[in-house]
């Protein structure tokens, strides 16, 4: 076990006086935490009998560390959902780069391109991004659909391979993972269906970067909502 280092801004003296047992079931969705009173008794320290801890008091707990951890500061404008290390925005459709470093025809190859809108999923261990059909704000309600990018698995998610991200989730972060997406090469395809049309994304991207307009209509449903994809890589994650 690693030693654990508490910085303070002065010295001060802390003493054991309680700790919180948290019991999680196999499933993982039941919580039952109790309280216990420590004592140190012959200099060995001792839990005494537990009480169960109430929802207000869990509650308690959890806003004071939230005014430790919680984000401050001005909320990026495309940011459409925020909570503890996870972070939601969208991104306009618009030209930019990409690379490709492929084995199929696209080979080595970059260029300016037009994209879809976007939206980008992010938490603690992972990215995600989908598309979407209209180039505004999403809501809870709005779809969804496959973002059709090599190097992204089913359901979203961005295969990082060896691009840096950021440690930290919040506003600051949307840059720079955008540009680790964007600026990324794109290798290979994870997924069985990226677009609807003959020739598949390989085809897709080669006519983008001669030039075509995105064809908006030949998304794939990811046959969810915002507010869906939201709550499943929560989930995931706990």
């Amino acid at each position: 076990m690693n030693d654990v280092v508490i910085e303070c801004a002065s010295d001060i003296e802390l003493e054991l006086e309680s700790a919180l047992l948290f019991y999680r079931s196999q499933a993982g969705s039941n919580i039952y935490a109790t309280k216990h009173n420590a004592r140190v008794i012959d200099g060995t320290p001792a839990l005494m009998p537990g009480v169960p801890l109430t929802l207000d008091q869990l509650a308690d707990i959890a806003e004071v560390a939230a005014k430790r951890t919680a984000f401050r500061g001005f909320v990026h404008e495309r940011v459409v959902y925020l909570a503890p290390n996870q972070i939601a925005w969208w991104v306009p459709a618009r030209t930019r780069r990409v690379w490709f470093a492929t084995q199929d025809e696209l080979g080595t190859r970059s260029g300016e391109t037009a994209h879809p809108p976007l939206l980008f999923v992010v938490n603690k261990t992972s990215w995600f991004v989908f598309a979407l059909r209209q180039n505004t704000r999403p809501d809870p309600s709005t779809k969804l659909y496959v973002a059709p990018y090599y190097n992204v698995w089913e359901g979203g998610e961005i295969c990082t391979g060896n691009v840096e991200t950021p440690d930290t989730i919040n506003s600051d972060a949307i840059k720079v993972f955008e540009d680790a997406f964007f600026r990324s090469r794109f290798t290979h395809s994870n997924a069985t269906r990226l677009i609807k049309r003959r020739g598949g994304a390989e085809q897709l991207w080669l006519d983008l970067l001669d030039g075509a307009a995105f064809p908006m209509n030949a998304l794939v449903d990811s046959k969810t909502t915002l507010q869906q994809a939201i709550n499943r890589i929560a989930n995931e994650r706990s």
